[in-house]
């Protein structure tokens, strides 16, 4: 039986995630979002290559995708409304 995930621990790495967003990413720079939050999926994907089989990262996939609207609810109140050009 694996253990519960450490909240605190989480937080922190999408903490020292999102300061390397901002070092990356300039304000109204939709273009630098877009290439570093690719370069962040590219990379989870990489590392899910390492322990999980093709069929299980499908499924966190799946429900990454069943996820959007949280996110987005959490990402606009954070930081209000982007627009992509």
């Amino acid at each position: 039986m694996s253990s519960p995930p450490d909240t605190d621990k989480l937080a922190a790495i999408q903490a020292e995630l999102y300061k390397i967003a901002e070092a990356n990413v300039q304000p109204d720079d939709s273009a630098g979002l877009l290439a570093t939050s690719a370069m962040m999926l590219k990379t989870a994907l990489e590392l899910y290559t390492v322990v999980l089989d093709d069929e299980a990262i499908m499924k966190v996939l799946e429900i990454a995708v069943n996820d959007l609207p949280k996110a987005r609810g959490r990402m606009g109140n954070q930081m209000g409304q982007v627009t992509i050009h």
